[in-house]
């Protein structure tokens, strides 16, 4: 089966056509990248791509924010998107899903070279699973195993508090309090939260924030150029490897955690040890914890094959 499928970011929307087969693969077209910020609206958008297209078929849309299937006001995009106003506009089917429960839905598609693994752990494949990834957001998505396939629960899990586990992190929370109010663990764990955590680090070491993007502060990190944003992105590890750690007690998560987003593989030569060290640092649970696999997804377009999954579960039984 064959089926249109969308990711839409706060910052990117990317299109394929997906054809589903057998079980769990999926097959994508080349996917076609947007900037949202050039989108001379959704409408439009989806418009020309369906029209390049040899016959109709269904559309599901990974939104970033709570849907349940036909609305949608992204949390990090001044978007609403109506999939009924669309489907009638378009003349074809159009069905909206969570972000990352399209990312747990996509868990299952994957194989050992879309993953790094971090800790092997001792899966239970009948367990639930989490999956979670820093981005322009925090998704999250906890997934459990039905008919021999995860299903996710959708959630706003990115939105709990920030928990802090040392005085430098009770630093952070007095910090970005301040600017906040309530601070949740996306404001830590996301681009912005990383440009947020340089301002922190650089307010520590006295020393004048020479960036605000965050690309350009994991490149000085990356090479080394910066000690405020060597110190925020381990900072920001740190946390990651702690909130992630949290999900799973939360979740019993012995089927695994998955770092999805575009963050955790580009700083992976940084991330790694500090995520995994702190994801079992959980006290008297630390033994438990190493039973758990833990891994980074590499395969960028794990969102876009879970919409198709999800278009297409009801025909596959």
């Amino acid at each position: 089966m064959k089926v249109i499928v969308g990711d839409i970011g706060g910052t990117h929307t990317r299109l394929a056509i997906a054809d589903v087969g057998i079980g769990t693969v999926v097959r994508l077209s080349p996917v076609s990248r947007f900037l949202n910020h050039e989108i001379d609206g959704l409408d439009t958008l989806l418009h020309d791509y369906l029209s390049k297209q040899a016959r109709a078929m269904p559309v599901c849309l990974a939104v970033a924010g709570p849907t349940e299937g036909q609305h949608v006001t992204l949390t990090n995009l001044n978007w609403k998107i109506d999939a009924h106003a669309l489907s009638h506009k378009l003349g074809i089917q159009i069905r909206l899903i969570n972000d990352f429960a399209a990312v747990g839905w996509g868990s299952n598609a994957l194989n050992t070279a879309d993953v790094h693994t971090l800790q092997a752990g001792q899966p239970n494949p009948e367990a639930p699973r989490v999956v979670l990834g820093a981005g322009t957001g925090l998704g999250v998505a906890v997934c459990v195993c039905h008919n021999g396939r995860y299903q996710p629960l959708p959630g706003e899990g990115g939105h709990i508090a920030l928990a802090p586990v040392d005085a430098e992190q009770d630093a952070l929370l007095a910090y970005l309090r301040s600017e906040y109010g309530r601070v949740s663990a996306e404001r830590v764990l996301s681009g912005p939260g990383i440009s947020a955590l340089y301002r922190f680090e650089c307010g520590r070491l006295n020393q004048t924030p020479a960036h605000d993007d965050p690309a350009q502060i994991t490149t000085c990190a990356l090479e080394e150029s910066d000690v405020a944003a060597v110190t925020a992105v381990r900072l920001f590890a740190r946390i990651y490897g702690q909130v992630a750690g949290d999900l799973a007690l939360v979740a019993g998560a012995r089927g695994g955690v998955y770092l999805a987003g575009g963050i955790a593989p580009q700083l992976l030569p940084l991330l790694q040890k500090e995520i995994a060290a702190q994801f079992v640092a959980k006290g008297r649970f630390s033994e438990w914890m190493r039973k758990i696999p833990l891994q980074i997804v590499l395969d960028p377009a794990i969102g876009l094959k879970g919409a198709a999954l999800a278009a297409t579960a009801n025909t596959q039984g």
